[in-house]
């Protein structure tokens, strides 16, 4: 067996996709998915930032400022008048995993693997994190941005990773749903391997290749 650190994003690969998660959040309300994405693609663009998600958890904007410009973006541009001072409560009332990803990660750690969570998060909901199923017991090790004071796709955060693994930066793998943060982690002399949704059991199935040694670390993944 080839041991190596396999390194988690949390939404959209833990989790299901992303996409589904806002649809799910957006049920019951008067704006669309493509609608509060738009907007956070307009508070992002604003305050110079890669996301609309990197305002809240690179501590641009605290929450509650965060919400109430998400509500203005909406008023303004659909005409459509919002309370989003529970969004925090309301996304993450969303619980569910992708089973077959939590069935990996558990196979993998119970072979010798290293198995860690990384995830940019507002330091707002580290609580709400802390919480989930398989959170607390399930890794190695969590990292999450707002206690390192840096964020994927830094190269920082990675170099903090690798360190906490005990592993050379090519026996790290970060999996993840974002091109962007799997570009970062290639960059950083990692392996990077994007999932999620339909992209899941293509990831299982290289990580699998790469721990029992039959494909070298990264094989087929361009950097």
């Amino acid at each position: 067996m080839t041991r190596i650190a396999i390194w988690s994003d949390f939404r959209g690969v833990l989790t299901p996709p992303l996409a589904e998660g806002v649809r799910r959040f957006c049920e019951g309300t008067d704006f669309t998915p493509a609608q509060i994405v738009r907007c956070l693609r307009a508070i992002a663009e604003r305050h110079g930032c890669p996301d609309g998600m990197a305002v809240l958890d690179s501590g641009v904007l605290d929450e509650r400022r965060w919400t109430g410009e998400i509500e203005r973006e909406l008023l303004g541009r659909y005409d459509v008048s919002a309370d989003l001072s529970d969004f925090a409560t309301r996304w993450w009332s969303d619980r569910r995993l992708d089973e077959d990803w939590v069935a990996a990660l558990r196979e993998w750690r119970a072979a010798g693997a290293f198995v860690g969570l990384m995830s940019n998060l507002p330091v707002e909901w580290r609580g709400h994190l802390a919480a989930f199923p398989t959170v607390a017991d399930g890794f190695d090790d969590v990292v999450l941005s707002c206690d390192v004071g840096t964020r994927k796709p830094e190269t920082r955060i990675f170099r903090l990773a690798e360190a906490r693994s005990g592993l050379a930066p090519r026996f790290n793998v970060l999996v993840d749903d974002l091109p962007g943060n799997v570009a970062g982690a290639r960059e950083a002399g990692w392996c990077g391997v994007l999932s999620g949704g339909d992209a899941t059991k293509s990831a299982i199935a290289l990580i699998d290749s790469m721990i029992s040694g039959s494909a070298a670390i990264c094989e087929g993944v361009s950097r």
